[in-house]
């Protein structure tokens, strides 16, 4: 039963995000917001979500579409579809009359973006978008810091997403983010939270782009000789091979990641990782039941079981960004699979002094020059849920809710959408091997944007 006074929400998308993340985070307020219903095409999925979450028959769903022709159901939206459907569920639920906490990407296009941020404005909805890093205490005190002026003007950001081998064979070799046209490419699925940080960082627009990038070491090229299509199939260097789904997802059922780099994790995190048996396995994002024969079936018959040299993958594996902002602030920005661990890093480069951070391992250093000064220390980090930042942006939209706008929101639909057109304007340089011009680039989008208005209208 639904709290008096707690944001009535439903779920679109009962996947490991949704139910597992979204979900674990949202019971946890039940004062502040709790789910009344779900739309899951997994009939087991949606069955477990109606029994944990305690929502009424009548309010479970196998299609969004189904329950956006009801009347509505609830007060707000949380969207965890496949990103093929962010803009056509969005579109349909604030036409409905909710308001949206939407999943990263928001939309397939520059224009498709900029339309959702009109029709939010136009039906007076909050549209909140889930690039939760601004929430992360890591990144909330670097920002915090360069306002200040600790380390004078800033001049400079060097920022690298090193996103873990492990992760990127996971989610953009044999995951639902692998092939570009069902999914989006590896930017604008996973360093649109990178776009997002360095437009707030540098707190100004950015006036160009460029980016280069490719596809190099994840192709069939590089398949050992006599590597199967699938890790269950006899592979002659599974012993020895640090992509083998078994290894990845059954033994031992995570990466081996040296304990020294877990001294950065927050309490709350080590509670969170003993309280939640899928929380300690990969093989929770590929099965619900992660028992040993669930997953090896999984891995014999589904994606997750392919040799990664010998995938339907297109996207890239390593890209570099540049940008250059009205304020002067320039960026390089790296995206890596080639990494560890997941871990952001970033250098900030001001007139008077530098910031350093890592977040997984919650290092923050600043040097100042006169007087010349090193000060490190360690903020904690949540490993499982962005830094803590999914839990602040629940809540921070749980309160836009309750208000009817997204004032103050770090990220309402209007800075999103900034974000996002860097993030496709980097792309369109990538492809194109052009600088791309940032003003002519956000009036094509939103002369897309009036087109789609018209032909929706």
């Amino acid at each position: 039963m639904a709290k008096t006074g707690a944001v009535r929400l439903a779920l679109l998308g009962a996947g490991a995000r949704g139910e597992l993340n979204l979900g674990w985070l949202a019971r946890k307020h039940p004062e502040e917001m709790c789910f009344v219903a779900v739309a899951e095409r997994d009939a087991e999925r949606r069955d477990k979500f109606v029994q944990d979450f305690g929502v009424a028959k009548e309010n479970a769903f196998e299609d969004w579409e189904k329950l956006l022709d009801r009347p509505p159901v609830a007060d707000a939206l949380v969207i965890a579809l496949p990103c093929r459907l962010h803009y056509p569920a969005t579109l349909a639920a604030l036409r409905a009359g909710y308001h949206v906490l939407l999943e990263k990407p928001m939309a397939h296009s520059a224009g498709e973006s900029a339309h959702l941020a009109r029709v939010a404005q136009e039906q007076g909805r909050v549209l909140a978008i889930a690039l939760q890093c601004r929430y992360n205490r890591i990144y909330s005190e670097v920002k915090a810091a360069l306002d200040a002026g600790r380390i004078g003007r800033v001049m400079n950001i060097d920022c690298a997403e090193n996103i873990g081998y492990w992760h990127f064979i996971m989610s953009y070799v044999r995951g639902m983010h692998s092939y570009s046209p069902t999914s989006h490419s590896f930017l604008l699925a996973k360093g649109i939270h990178d776009t997002d940080l360095l437009n707030w960082f540098a707190g100004s627009r950015a006036t160009r782009v460029s980016s280069f990038g490719r596809l190099s070491f994840f192709t069939e090229d590089n398949a050992p000789p006599g590597a199967p299509k699938r890790c269950t199939d006899g592979c002659p260097v599974q012993e020895t091979c640090e992509f083998d789904a078994v290894k990845q997802y059954l033994r031992p059922g995570r990466p081996s990641i040296p304990l020294s780099l877990f001294r950065g994790m927050s309490l709350r995190a080590v509670l969170d990782y003993c309280s939640q048996p899928r929380f300690r396995t990969l093989a929770s994002t590929v099965v619900r039941d992660i028992s040993e024969p669930s997953v090896m079936k999984a891995l014999q018959e589904g994606p997750h079981g392919r040799c990664v040299f010998h995938s339907d993958n297109d996207v890239v594996d390593h890209q570099t960004v540049h940008i250059e902002y009205e304020n002067e602030v320039t960026v390089s920005f790296s995206l890596s699979a080639f990494s560890l661990i997941w871990e952001r890093t970033c250098n900030f480069h001001g007139t008077q002094g530098e910031i350093r951070t890592d977040d997984f391992s919650g290092h923050f250093e600043t040097r100042t020059f006169n007087p010349a000064r090193r000060r490190k220390r360690r903020i904690p980090y949540h490993g499982l849920f962005h830094g803590g930042g999914d839990e602040a942006l629940l809540l921070e939209f749980a309160k836009a809710v309750r208000r009817g706008n997204s004032d103050g929101m770090l990220t309402r639909v209007e800075n999103a959408l900034e974000s996002h057109l860097v993030g496709f304007a980097a792309e369109e340089a990538r492809r194109s091997n052009a600088v791309v011009d940032m003003a002519a680039f956000r009036q094509r989008a939103q002369e897309a944007a009036t087109a789609l208005a018209t032909a929706s209208a």
